[in-house]
């Protein structure tokens, strides 16, 4: 398993932002500071990679962060991304949905992986990144915060003596019993489901290629609901509900896995059970996000239902919505009262994936043969008409991924049917050379005004430093004349976007998200914009 780079502890007052934890949720936000050139320093308590697969999937919000530090490719290599998601009870199949749908956001919809691999990857990345340390083998035992930052106590666990950090800002990304919540006194409210499932990791017992489809099945049987999980990477997973009367010593022994796999119709001698364990899932939410200085994301922050495989993929959006901002007040002078847009602006998305999550939990976990077999004839029959076989099939139920705007950093004031708060579209642009690329290609983590000639560039908004895109119809493609700097996309996503809003223009986020159109910013927005964003005559690392 590969190991965590080590370094030597970084000088006191020597960064700019601390992480404590290195899972997916921490490194990401590691490659995403290191990308902007913020001075940081990771602390992590293991020094090797977790072996166990806790989360196998993650979903287009993700992918898109990935894809914009430059990693998405490589963990592709390793990922399935054609993923057929199926509600079986017994020989009956009663849902499939199929994982391509990303709204519009050019990147596949759901990817399976096999976790230590997605955090090689991630780790490797940082890598990149010569501002960014990474220090293994060190507990977070201690944290005080004064007016200019906050100074954490580290203790090797290996032994020796305490270090100490300090840095402007911390983000705690050290999981669901995260010692730096507890050190702030933030209460982690909400559900410990007391039914125990046991979890099955086996070496490979069939050829999967790696371009094969993938079919992720859900046991929606009362006698045992579970899961049925082939990976990438030769592995497969297989979950169980624990039944009354059974233990997990002897789920555990020889005769116990031999007989829960053959209910999965899995032959013990003819596979290799790489690790098993038993455990019961929590549904909690922080009673807040962060505490002066102090930011919790991921699990630190909310603890997701384990069915609609959201844990990975709403940490990934926490570090992606927080760390353009702490770059806008570290390195631009933003007001860091910005910061303080964070858990507004995220937390409904963690509700409402909550609510979807549990929704599949109930679905699939029904106790009684008559409920369950109503439930499959509902579905049937929904299934009969092709809309709601099409919405059905292509998991629309899932909510999509807006921001909260209440107290979030967006245009005050939204006409109707308004983009601000959700995602641009990115589909594949050209310019004048007619080579095709992704719109964030373009956009990169910058303020971006993204318009058509009928919207120009606000004059206020171009003398702060905001990039514009020019946009030309889809029609120009047809004389193959696109002007200098101007993009076309050529199978009309974005002109369908703003159409649906009544828009000619739109003001992107560092995160992609809208924060207005052309018809919602006024002047006090356009002064509120000049005062996050980089001059463009500074330059990024050096003169940090």
């Amino acid at each position: 398993m590969t190991s965590t780079r080590v370094d030597s502890p970084v000088p006191m007052d020597d960064v700019d932002v601390v992480i404590v934890g290195l899972g997916p949720t921490g490194a990401t936000a590691a490659n995403l500071l290191g990308q902007r050139g913020i001075r940081t320093a990771v602390v992590e308590r293991d020094v090797e990679i977790y072996p166990r697969q806790r989360a196998i999937a993650s979903d287009e919000d993700a992918h898109r962060v990935w894809q914009g530090l430059g990693l998405f490719d490589e963990m592709l290599t390793t990922m399935s991304t054609d993923v057929r998601v199926h509600l079986k009870h017994g020989e009956r199949t009663f849902l499939t949905t199929h994982s391509a749908d990303s709204y519009q956001q050019g990147v596949p919809g759901m990817a399976f992986y096999h976790q230590p691999e997605l955090e090689r990857i991630l780790r490797d990345g940082i890598d990149r990144y010569p501002l960014v340390t990474v220090t293994a083998g060190l507990d977070a035992v201690g944290l005080t915060q004064d007016p200019d930052g906050v100074t954490l106590t580290l203790r090797p666990t290996a032994g020796g003596p305490d270090r100490t950090l300090r840095a402007r800002y911390v983000i705690a990304a050290d999981g669901g019993s995260s010692s730096i919540r507890k050190m702030l006194g933030i209460a982690l409210p909400g559900k410990h489901i007391q039914e125990q499932w046991f979890d099955i990791q086996l070496r490979a017992w069939y050829h999967l290629p790696s371009d094969a489809p993938l079919d992720f099945t859900f046991i929606s049987d009362p006698r045992r609901p579970g899961v049925d999980c082939p990976c990438p990477m030769g592995y497969h997973r297989v979950e169980f509900r624990v039944n009354e009367g059974e233990t997990i010593d002897h789920l555990q022994s020889e005769a116990g896995l031999r007989s829960l796999l053959a209910e999965r119709g899995i032959d013990y001698d003819e596979v290799e059970v790489f690790r098993s364990w038993a455990y019961t899932f929590h549904i909690r939410q922080a009673e807040r996000w962060s505490e002066g200085r102090v930011f919790l994301a991921g699990d630190a922050a909310h603890i997701m239902p384990p069915f609609a495989g959201q844990g990975v993929s709403s940490g990934v959006r926490d570090v992606a919505n927080l760390c353009w901002k702490i770059d806008a007040v570290l390195s631009d002078g933003a007001d860091p009262a910005l910061l303080e847009t964070y858990e507004p602006e995220r937390r409904p998305n963690v509700v409402s994936l909550t609510r979807f999550s549990l929704m599949i939990g109930r679905t699939v976990m029904l106790r009684h043969t008559t409920t369950a077999r109503l439930r499959d004839t509902a579905f049937l029959a929904a299934a009969k008409t092709p809309v709601v076989r099409s919405w059905l099939a292509r998991l629309g139920v899932k909510p999509r991924y807006t921001l909260g705007t209440r107290r979030g950093f967006f245009a005050r004031n939204a006409r109707r049917a308004s983009l601000r708060g959700s995602f641009v579209a990115q589909p594949w642009v050209v310019g004048s050379d007619l080579t095709p690329v992704r719109l964030d290609t373009l956009l990169a983590d910058r303020w971006t005004w993204l318009g058509f000639p009928s919207a120009p560039i606000p004059r206020q908004l171009a003398e702060a430093g905001v990039s514009e895109i020019r946009l030309q119809r889809s029609s120009a493609l047809a004389t193959h004349r696109v002007p200098d700097g101007h993009v076309v996309d050529s199978e009309q996503v974005l002109e369908r976007q703003f159409r649906r809003s009544g828009a000619a223009g739109i003001l992107v986020r560092p995160d992609h998200f809208v924060y207005g159109t052309d018809r919602d910013l006024t002047p006090a927005d356009h002064a509120r914009i000049a005062g996050v964003v980089r001059p463009p005559s500074m330059s990024d690392c050096e003169e940090r």
